[in-house]
C-alpha cells in the first residue's frame, strides 16, 4: 500500500494519482494563460510611448526607443513623418495586443472549468467504485452521512487548489510580465516597491496558518451535520413517534450555525487579503511617490507619463501577487476536505474481502465450517464453530438472539472475510473462489429486505440478466404477488418509494422470494424468510419454499421452530458456539439447548 503524504501538497499528488491525473491535461489552460500574459505586457509597455507622444505632440522620439525603434524603422517613410498615423499605428497595436489577451484569458478560463468538471467527475467516480470494494464491516464501524459528505462537497473542495491552478499561474504570468515594465521604467523604483510584496507576502502568511485549523474544523462539522440529516431523514418514525422533533431541530440548528460560522470565519479570512492588499499599496505606493521625488529626484528617474504607467502597474501588480500568495491560503482552506478524500484511499480499516482465481462451476458435495473463529473490532462472535452442510439438503440454524447465526450467513455471503482453512465448498477454501463464480450459485433471501426507490419490476429482477416476461409472472404467482400487483395502477412500474416505504413487510419480504425464485441458486439462504408474513400468508409462501429449496442446499436461519420440521439437519447456536447438532427429534430427545426453544415457543 502507497503511504500517506502528510502534507496537502503530497496529498493532493497522491489524489491526482489514484484518479489518474496527466499533468499535460492542463497544458492548454496554461499556454492561454502564458500568451496571454505576454500581450498584456506589450499592452502596458506601449502605454508609455503612446502617452508621452500624446502629451507631446510628437512621435518622432519612437525610433530611438530600444525594442519598438527597430520595429518602427520598417514602416515606410510617408508613416514615420505623420504623428497621427503613428499615433493610430501604436493604439490599434494598444487595443490589439488587450484583445488578444483578453480572448486568451477567456480561452484559459474556459478550458481549465471544463477539465475541472471532468476532474471532479472523475473524483466522484473513483471514490464511488472505491467505496464499493469495502467489506461490510466497513459500513457497520462508520457512518454514511460522512461518506455522503465526501461525495458531494468534499471531494470539489479537496481539488479547489488544482481547480484554481489556472488563476495562479495566470497572475504568476502576469506578475513576471509586471515586473519586466517595472524594471524597463525605473530598476531603482523598483527596489523601492519590494517592500510592498514583502508585506503582503507576511500578510498571507499569516491569514494560511489559521486557515489550515478552521479547514480541519469545517470539514469534521460538514461531516457531522450531513451524518444528522441522512440519519433523522431515515429515522423519521422514530421521531415522530417520540415527539423528538423540537429536540433534534435544535441539535441540527446547532451543528449548522457552528459550521456557519467555521464557513464564515474561513470566507473572511480568504476575502480579507483583497483590502489589506489595497491599503498596504496604498501606502507604500505613497512612500515610492515621495520617495522618487526627495530621495532620487524627480527628473532622475522617468518622464512623467512613464511614471504614469508605473504607478498603474505597481497596482495592478500587487493585485496579481496577493493572487499569487493567496494560492497558499486555497490550499490551506481545502486541507481538511483533501484530508477526508484521500482517507478513503487508505486501505487501512477497510476490511476489504478479498477475490480468489478458482471459477465455482457447480457445487458437488456442500459446505464444510471447521474451527471457525471470527471478531469484529470489539468482541468475539464466534469461536471454533464446526459443521457440515450437505448438498440438496436443508440444513436449519437457530439459537437465542446473539448466538452468532446472522455472521455464519453474512461469512457465507463473503461480506466479511472468513479467516483462512475455515469455510470450506467441496473442500475447498471458499476464499478461492472468485465471488463473481461463487455468489453467481447463492441467493438469500433475509430478514430486512432491501430496496431501491424503484420500480416493482427494477427490485424483483435486480441483479438478474435474461429474465423473460413469462418467468417473471410465473414467480410472481409463485411468491404470492400476482393479485397484489394487479390492484397496483402502474403494475410493475409502480415505484415503492425509499426502501419500500410504500410496501408492507410482507410484501417486501415476497419481492424478495420472488428475486430469489427467478434466480434459482443452487445455495439458498433464508434467513427469517417468512417472519413478516401473517399466518395466512406464510402458508401460501412457504409452498414456494418448499418448491424453491426442493433439490437444492437450503440454509436456513429461523425463530419460528415450527418452519424447520422439516429440515434434514438442525445447527443449535448459543454464545457463539456450536451447542448442538442432529435431526429434529434426536435434539428433543436430548433435551437441550434445543429442546429449551422449542418447549418456550410451544407454551
Amino acid at each position: 500500500m502507497e503511504e500517506i503524504p502528510q502534507t496537502s501538497i503530497g496529498q493532493l499528488k497522491f489524489l491526482l494519482r489514484k484518479i489518474h491525473f496527466k499533468p499535460w491535461y492542463i497544458a492548454v489552460p496554461i499556454t492561454f494563460g502564458l500568451f496571454a500574459a505576454a500581450f498584456e505586457g506589450v499592452g502596458m509597455g506601449l502605454l508609455i510611448p503612446i502617452l508621452t507622444g500624446f502629451l507631446d505632440q510628437n512621435f518622432t522620439f519612437l525610433l530611438e526607443t530600444p525594442v519598438l525603434g527597430s520595429i518602427v524603422k520598417k514602416l515606410p517613410e510617408s508613416i514615420l513623418t505623420n504623428d497621427r498615423l503613428l499615433f493610430l499605428i501604436l493604439f490599434s497595436a494598444f487595443m490589439t495586443a488587450y484583445i488578444l489577451r483578453s480572448s486568451l484569458r477567456f480561452l484559459s478560463v474556459f478550458s481549465m472549468a471544463h477539465f475541472s468538471e471532468r476532474l471532479v467527475h472523475h473524483l466522484r467516480k473513483s471514490l464511488f467504485v472505491r467505496y464499493l470494494t469495502f467489506g461490510k464491516l466497513f459500513f457497520d464501524t462508520t457512518n454514511v452521512g460522512h461518506h455522503s459528505a465526501v461525495f458531494m462537497e468534499f471531494a470539489r473542495k479537496s481539488l479547489q487548489p488544482l481547480i484554481s491552478l489556472d488563476k495562479f499561474l495566470n497572475a504568476l504570468f502576469a506578475l513576471v510580465a509586471y515586473l519586466v515594465v517595472m524594471v524597463t521604467i525605473s530598476w531603482r523604483l523598483t527596489l523601492i516597491a519590494l517592500p510592498l510584496f514583502l508585506m503582503l507576502h507576511l500578510v498571507v502568511k499569516f491569514l494560511v496558518v489559521r486557515l489550515r485549523k478552521l479547514s480541519h474544523a469545517t470539514s469534521l462539522r460538514g461531516s457531522e451535520l450531513n451524518r444528522k440529516s441522512i440519519e433523522i431523514l431515515s429515522t423519521i418514525p422514530l421521531v415522530k413517534a417520540n415527539r423528538t422533533e423540537r429536540e433534534e431541530m435544535e441539535r441540527f440548528k446547532e451543528i449548522s450555525d457552528q459550521k456557519a460560522q467555521l464557513d464564515f470565519r474561513g470566507s473572511v479570512f480568504l476575502y480579507v487579503v483583497q483590502p489589506i492588499q489595497e491599503i498596504v499599496t496604498l501606502i507604500v505606493a505613497s512612500a515610492i511617490f515621495f520617495g522618487a521625488i526627495y530621495v532620487l529626484g524627480r527628473d532622475q528617474i522617468a518622464s512623467a507619463p512613464a511614471i504614469i504607467v508605473y504607478f498603474y502597474t505597481v497596482i495592478n501588480a500587487t493585485s496579481k501577487f496577493g493572487t499569487v500568495s493567496g494560492y497558499r491560503g486555497i490550499i490551506a482552506h481545502a486541507a481538511g476536505q483533501l484530508e477526508a478524500v484521500v482517507e478513503v484511499f487508505n486501505d487501512e480499516g477497510k476490511f476489504f474481502v478479498k477475490d480468489g482465481t478458482e471459477e465455482l462451476k457447480e457445487i458437488t458435495t456442500g459446505i464444510e465450517c471447521k474451527d471457525l473463529t471470527f471478531s469484529y473490532t470489539d468482541r468475539s462472535v464466534l469461536e471454533h464453530v464446526s459443521f457440515e452442510i450437505e448438498k440438496g439438503k436443508m440444513t436449519a440454524i437457530v439459537g437465542p438472539s446473539g448466538a452468532g447465526k446472522s455472521t455464519i450467513i453474512n461469512l457465507l455471503m463473503r461480506f466479511y472475510d472468513c479467516p483462512p482453512g475455515t469455510l470450506f465448498i467441496d473442500g475447498k477454501d471458499i476464499r478461492s473462489y472468485t465471488l463473481d463464480s461463487y455468489l453467481e450459485h447463492v441467493g438469500i433471501v433475509s430478514q430486512e429486505t432491501l430496496l431501491l426507490h424503484d420500480t416493482l419490476r427494477h427490485n424483483i429482477l435486480y441483479g438478474l440478466s435474461d429474465v423473460s416476461e413469462d418467468q417473471l409472472q410465473d414467480a410472481l404467482k409463485r411468491s404470492q404477488l400476482s393479485g397484489f400487483i394487479e390492484k397496483l395502477p402502474d403494475g410493475l412500474n409502480t415505484i415503492i418509494g425509499d426502501r419500500g416505504v410504500k410496501l408492507s413487510g410482507g410484501e417486501k419480504q415476497r419481492i424478495s422470494i420472488a428475486r430469489a425464485l427467478l434466480k434459482g441458486p443452487e445455495i439458498l439462504i433464508l434467513d427469517e424468510a417468512t417472519s413478516s408474513l401473517d399466518s395466512q400468508t406464510e402458508k401460501q409462501i412457504q409452498a414456494a419454499i418448499d418448491e424453491a429449496v426442493s433439490g437444492r442446499t437450503a440454509i436456513v436461519i429461523a425463530h419460528r421452530l415450527s418452519t424447520i420440521k422439516h429440515a434434514d439437519k438442525i445447527i443449535t447456536m448459543k454464545d457463539g458456539q456450536l451447542a448442538e447438532e442432529g435431526t429434529l427429534d434426536e435434539l428433543l430427545e436430548k433435551k437441550g439447548v434445543f429442546y429449551g426453544l422449542w418447549q418456550e415457543q410451544k407454551f
